[in-house]
């Protein structure tokens, strides 16, 4: 189910995208239309109800609210403090502000992915379309060296792999790892796209968000290391919970 409308893409039940834009950055806060009503729940809520939320962006915890300020129209906004809203501004702000002397284009526009978690609990990833982009084309700049997990056609379709960030996020799907929580700005929207489904396969019979997963490049790496048979992502992820346990035994 993706749908765009307006600023907004309705990725599933669990996901909306929103395109950032100046307002988000000064004032910290989304207005949310009608249409995404059930989105958040407004239904279920009355006239001068404020409701406290979660919001983990970059591994950090931050708090906001959710309140209508059109009960009959069941509109209302999505806010946040002063904290988070810094932390958008900085990674945002070159690609909307005119004065840091960037091609501003519509399509360059960063996307704040929200996905909900539990009712009053959200996750929140920042997407970057031009980084996106660029990383594939870098990648088949390279393709004639041998780079671990970069063998699958559609891994390297900034089209596919800008879709399969919008359902999942930014973060390695199997060890959790955040480019840019550790690296900073340089590494900002960068990831690796792992495809699950079989290479023969046409693109129209993968489903983007079962078929493929974001990854880390160590991740990634093991998975395609062996070039008899490479590991499943289930099996990287149940190595890595015994390794941790193994971990927590030795101390």
């Amino acid at each position: 189910m993706e749908k765009t409308v307006h600023s907004f893409e309705i990725i599933n039940e669990r996901i909306i995208i929103k395109r950032i834009d100046k307002s988000l950055l000064t004032y910290g806060e989304i207005r949310i239309p009608n249409y995404l009503r059930d989105f958040f729940h407004f239904h279920e809520m009355e006239k001068h109800d404020r409701w406290d939320i979660e919001i983990t962006y970059n591994h950090t915890l931050y708090y906001g609210v959710l309140y209508l300020d059109d009960y009959k129209r069941l509109r209302g906004k999505l806010r946040w403090g002063k904290e988070l809203t810094r932390e958008l501004r900085n990674t945002a702000s070159k690609y909307i502000y005119e004065s840091y002397g960037y091609d501003i284009r519509e399509e360059n526009a960063p996307l704040l992915r929200i996905e909900k978690v539990d009712r009053l609990i959200f996750r929140a990833d920042v997407i970057f379309p031009e980084e996106v982009e660029k990383d594939a084309k870098e990648y088949m700049f390279h393709e004639d060296k041998f780079i671990y997990g970069v063998k699958a056609r559609y891994e390297l379709d900034p089209d596919v792999r800008l879709k399969v960030l919008k359902i999942h996020g930014v973060s390695c799907g199997i060890c959790g790892f955040n480019f840019e929580h550790i690296y900073g700005d340089v590494a900002k929207g960068y990831i690796q796209i792992h495809q699950i489904g079989m290479e023969d396969k046409n693109l129209e019979e993968l489903n983007l968000e079962k078929d493929f997963i974001p990854v880390c490049d160590n991740c990634h790496g093991i998975l395609h290391r062996s070039k008899e048979v490479d590991l499943s992502v289930k099996e990287l992820q149940q190595i890595i919970k015994i390794q941790s346990e193994l971990h927590k035994l030795d101390k």
